[in-house]
């Protein structure tokens, strides 16, 4: 039911109930005012009446007085001065006198009365109104044990007939009048009330479908325009006129550092100051939704590509404009997905979602927008179906340890190997580390799974101790294990409980990642020195403060990346680079180790250059620890 038909029916509502109401409320007043005129008159007509019979009664005294009694009936003249004392509505008048009953005027219409005869019979004094002949009657009688008298006074009761009927007539117009004044009352009331109902109907559904901070369109309203707009003629037009809908859904980078940083108030400001630009977009076409927390529609129809692709560029640069509030500036940046429609899906569910993963993949690879394509679906769906098993995959230990050695050179004498994990998948085969290892980062898992990693890798160098091996190895953690303050504990319990010496592990943690809170990894590296593990950054060169930070960590190794050595052979810049950080390491007293080493050439120059150990696909790739312990066992042959 719409608005309009609930307040057409809240409007006839209220009138018929009026209505009623009138009706009732007139039936009872009339009711009530008969009743009332009906009592008033019978209360005067029975004082009068009652006058009447006393003014009769001291005359009958009076003649009995005068002992004129016996002549009452039979002198023409007593009696006509009696009567003359009685009105024209007198219809009975009868004396009992010493057992005489005389009957000055009768009718046979009330002798019969049960209500007089049992007073009479019974010589007792009472009165009543009773119908008689569709006539209205009072009669009255009254006993006079002292005087031995009794009268009877019988009379019509025109004049309270007369009241009443000029009463109901009145009361009949008043309650006509009271009837449709309650009418148009109820019309004017049922209009007023319909005026505030879609009123407050209206407010309702703006405060229902607009956002209080910004003024603008949320989400149910965003829902509701679309179930109207995404047709099958619509797709047609589209298809006609080779026109697209745009749906592009915005993201503020880093606006959860902003609001957590300097207050929720600060932040709301942006985002209004956000809503306004986007509102001021040049396009005919389109809508600004605030979709909800940072995160903005627009809603663009009857674009080509080239148009559609130059808005989110136009929304890119817009956003990114400085904004001033409470004399801070702020620079923001947005990320932005684009999806089309129909190319990219049907329903509005289908065209935010993949927005939504547009939207995340501009915002990895630093794009500002990215229009969707089906293979980022393709992807992102594999990726929300691996975060779905991650605890299965824990729990039934899919998760297993590769191992790559690492070589010293120039001997290539195998020296250590660092674990790699691979995800033994049931369905998708074995999977390496790209296509699950952010995953894990931003899961809830990223301790647990460190902590199975480190654990299956002290038991591997167990294993090999028994065996006559001793090798240390590299176990690779995330910066968000530097957060855990069991980290350090945990691996001193592994190597107490399976009795391996802490030198033969190597905690491996990426430079950028080790820089992302310098003291705290400096206070964890420092307990894990004092517990005998060894240190090392990995993927060492790539990050904009190398040497600014190399002082303040005391590590036993840093990894040069393979970006330094892909192309050290050939670019004398690279070269430079990696001769630099040798000769830095070894004034720290510090091992390099060479990532990524595939060719011969690569492995001459690095030793020319004076690199301590190298790894790569040139001395063997990743192993499974039973094959790892095969090349080993060849190795010492």
């Amino acid at each position: 039911m719409t608005s309009t038909d609930l307040s057409s029916a809240l409007r006839k509502r209220v009138l018929y109930s009026s209505i009623g109401l009138a009706i009732v409320v007139s039936a009872i007043f009339i009711n009530v005012a008969l009743n009332l005129s009906r009592d008033l008159g019978e209360s005067l007509e029975l004082e009068h009446s009652t006058k009447v019979l006393s003014q009769l009664t001291k005359h009958v005294k009076s003649v009995i007085h005068d002992g004129k009694i016996n002549e009452l009936a039979l002198d023409v003249n007593v009696k006509d001065e009696l009567i003359g004392l009685l009105g024209r509505d007198v219809i009975g008048l009868e004396i009992w006198f010493n057992k005489k009953h005389i009957k000055l005027k009768s009718s046979p219409s009330y002798a019969l009365n049960k209500l007089i005869n049992n007073a009479v019979n019974a010589h007792k004094s009472n009165f009543d109104f009773i119908e008689i002949d569709d006539d209205r009657v009072l009669w009255i009688y009254e006993n006079s044990p002292i005087d031995n008298l009794s009268i009877l006074m019988v009379n019509k009761t025109y004049a309270l007939d007369k009241a009443t009927t000029y009463v109901s007539n009145r009361l009949v117009i008043t309650a006509f009048l009271t009837f449709w004044l309650a009418v148009w009352g109820a019309l004017f009331i049922s209009a007023l009330i319909t005026k505030r109902f879609e009123q407050s109907n209206k407010k309702l559904k703006y405060l229902a479908t607009h956002d209080i901070l910004t003024g603008l369109p949320n989400r149910a309203y965003l829902y509701e325009y679309a179930q109207l707009y995404l047709n099958a003629e619509n797709i047609k037009k589209h298809q006609e006129v080779n026109t697209l809908l745009a749906v592009y859904l915005i993201d503020l980078d880093k606006f959860k550092d902003i609001n957590d940083t300097m207050g929720h108030l600060v932040g709301d400001e942006i985002l209004k100051a956000i809503s306004i630009r986007l509102c001021n977009l040049k396009e005919k076409n389109s809508q600004v939704i605030r979709y909800g927390g940072d995160e903005f529609v627009v809603w663009c129809d009857n674009l080509d590509e080239t148009k559609a692709t130059s808005l989110a560029e136009n929304i890119v640069t817009l956003c990114r404009q400085p904004i001033e509030v409470n004399n801070y500036v702020f620079e923001t940046s947005v990320s932005v997905g684009v999806s089309y429609y129909p190319r990219s899906g049907i329903q509005l569910d289908d065209l935010l979602r993949n927005a939504d993963i547009s939207m995340y993949q501009a915002k990895k690879h630093r794009l500002g927008f990215q229009v969707f394509q089906q293979e980022l679906f393709t992807r992102s769906e594999f990726r929300i179906n691996l975060r779905g098993q991650l605890n299965s995959a824990l729990e039934q230990s899919q998760f297993v340890l590769y191992y790559q050695p690492k070589v010293q050179l120039p001997s290539n004498n195998i020296i250590g190997v660092e674990a790699l994990v691979r995800w033994l998948h049931p369905l998708e085969g074995l999977l390496g580390p790209n296509m699950f290892i952010d995953i894990i980062e931003q899961s809830m898992f990223v301790h647990e799974f460190t902590r199975y990693v480190l654990m299956q890798a002290i038991i591997q160098c167990r294993t090999w101790l028994d065996n006559g091996i001793e090798l240390s190895i590299a176990v690779n953690i995330s910066p968000y294990n530097l957060m855990d303050p069991d980290l350090v504990s945990y691996i001193s319990d592994l190597l107490i409980h399976y009795k391996v010496p802490a030198a033969l592990i190597e905690i491996e943690l990426t430079e950028n990642a080790s820089m992302v809170n310098i003291d705290k990894t400096q206070e964890i590296f420092t307990q894990l020195k004092k517990l005998g593990v060894k240190l090392s950054i990995d993927d060492f060169g790539t990050g904009m403060s190398s040497l600014a930070y190399i002082k303040h960590l005391d590590v036993d190794y840093i990894k040069i990346d393979r970006l330094f050595i892909n192309d050290v052979v050939t670019d004398k810049r690279d070269e430079a680079v990696i001769s630099s950080l040798l000769v830095l390491c070894q004034k720290l007293n510090i091992l390099t180790i060479a990532e990524g080493v595939e060719t011969i050439e690569q492995a001459n120059k690095l030793i020319n250059l004076g690199c301590d150990l190298a790894q790569g696909y040139l001395y063997s790739k990743p192993l499974p620890a039973e094959e790892m312990t095969k090349l080993l066992s060849n190795s010492k042959e």
